[in-house]
Parts: C-alpha cells; sequence; structure tokens
C-alpha cells in the first residue's frame, strides 16, 4: 500500500473518531448533568478505572498503555467540558465537585 492510500484510510478513521468524539462528549454533558442533579462528584477514580481496563483490554497487549493514555485524556477532556457546560447552563458552582 503506498503512502497516500495509507493516509486516505487514516483520514477516514479520522472522520469517524470524530464523529464518536463529539458523540461522547455531548454523553459525556448529560452526565454532568445528571450528576450535578444527584449532588454526585464529575469524578469517579472506580469507574474511569473500569474503562480504562476494559479499553486496555480490547486493543491488546501491544496497545494497552496507549489506550489507558487515551481514556485518561479523553476523561479529562469530558470533565473540562462538562465544567464549562455547568458555567454555561448555569449550574451553581458550588455543586459541581471535580
Amino acid at each position: 500500500m503506498d503512502l497516500a492510500e495509507i493516509r486516505r484510510q487514516i483520514d477516514e478513521v479520522d472522520d469517524q473518531l470524530v464523529k464518536l468524539f463529539c458523540e461522547r462528549m455531548d454523553l459525556a454533558a448529560q452526565v454532568g448533568a445528571a450528576k450535578w442533579r444527584q449532588g454526585l462528584p464529575l469524578h469517579d477514580n472506580v469507574r474511569e478505572e473500569a474503562i480504562c481496563a476494559r479499553a486496555a483490554k480490547l486493543a491488546g497487549r501491544e496497545f494497552a498503555p496507549y489506550a489507558r493514555r487515551f481514556f485518561y485524556t479523553l476523561f479529562s477532556l469530558s470533565k473540562d467540558y462538562q465544567i464549562q457546560r455547568a458555567a454555561t447552563d448555569r449550574w451553581p458552582n458550588n455543586s459541581i465537585n471535580t
């Protein structure tokens, strides 16, 4: 396979990743709102570790550490977005427990 074809395939995967990323961020905002209504903190170490362990297993031995880093980065972005949405949607600041 030549470089141009590989790059074309990467572009297709990137298109899918962006679509899924946006979908996940929207869901993260919904999770943040639900947590706020229930008085729960945004950060959930147990849930995050379970997701990372699952992702690492799915990724396989070679990519497991990268899958973990990918998801930890995604969690950070999701929490940032939840906090931004909380401010935009006028959730009370003292209800956001990070």
